[in-house]
Order: structure tokens, then C-alpha cells, then sequence
């Protein structure tokens, strides 16, 4: 079976650039397409409502900066793959973020996503609340979970 589809999932970090990298080299050495995902956190902007750390006012203008970076970030993935002619389609998603990223690659029949590197739980709790974790369990195709940086910096520089 032919991978053609891969789904990165973004975070708007500079970590991402790594994980994008790596999907970019992906993509180009399996020809295969390249959705990148970005998804605006609306559960953590509740949570900043609820807990009385932000009013109204301030979650919409948060929210807008979220997105706006969102955008901006998929914008330079895209220009990065297309330097090195992969074909990459940005999608700006709002919502729980495992949620939507699965949810995405299940509906794009995603062959792999790539994800960054999970963080280290200090406790069991954190895993079950973790966003990287819950995509990393609930994915339904094989996940990629990049490291090493220095690596992945290599083999996108090799890429023609």
C-alpha cells in the first residue's frame, strides 16, 4: 500500500518547524500529500474564562490572536513545502484540539500523521489530559512522533 496521504499536526511552537520539517521530508520522499493542521484551542480558552483569568473581552481578542498566528504558521509551512515542491494544503481548525486533529485525519483517510514529540507526564493524570498524548492514543492510522532535531534539519536540507 502506497502512503498518499499525510496529516501534520501543528502547534505553533517553534518545536512545530521541526515536526513540519520532518513532514515536508515525508511527504517529498513518499510523494504523497501533505495536509498541515493548526487547531485554535477553544477548550483552554474557556477554561481562562471560567477560572475568572480573562473576561469576555479579553478571550475574543486572545482567540483572534490565536488564530491569526494559526494562520500565519500554516502559511509558513506551506511556503516551506512548496520550496521544496511539496504539495501542502494548511487547514485552521477550532475546537479540542485531539478532537479535531483525529477527526481530520480520519476524514482526509490520512495513511500517517506526524505529531511532535510527546512532552514527559509527571503524573497519571497528565496523561489522560494531555493534547499530544490523547492524539498520539486516539489516532486511527500509524503516528510518527518526531525527535531529534538535529537529524530531522539534515535530511529537510537534503531534500532538492
Amino acid at each position: 500500500m502506497a502512503v498518499k496521504n499525510i496529516v501534520v499536526s501543528l502547534a505553533g511552537a517553534p518545536a512545530s518547524l521541526v515536526t513540519a520539517k520532518y513532514a515536508i521530508y515525508l511527504a517529498k520522499i513518499l510523494q504523497a500529500k501533505l495536509t498541515a493542521v493548526y487547531v485554535v484551542n477553544e477548550k483552554i480558552l474557556q477554561e481562562l474564562f471560567k477560572s475568572r483569568i480573562f473576561v469576555e473581552v479579553e478571550v475574543r481578542v486572545y482567540e483572534r490572536d490565536l488564530e491569526e498566528q494559526g494562520r500565519l504558521f500554516l502559511e509558513r509551512v506551506k511556503k516551506m513545502a512548496a520550496n521544496k515542491t511539496v504539495e501542502c494544503e494548511g487547514v485552521l481548525l477550532r475546537g479540542t484540539v485531539h478532537t479535531e486533529v483525529v477527526n481530520k485525519a480520519r476524514e482526509l483517510c490520512a495513511d500517517i500523521l506526524v505529531m511532535g514529540e510527546l512532552k514527559e507526564m509527571l503524573s497519571r493524570k497528565e496523561i489522560f489530559y494531555d493534547e499530544g498524548e490523547r492524539i498520539f492514543r486516539e489516532a486511527t492510522c500509524p503516528v510518527i512522533v518526531v525527535k531529534n532535531p538535529a537529524e530531522v534539519e539534515r535530511l529537510y536540507k537534503e531534500l532538492i
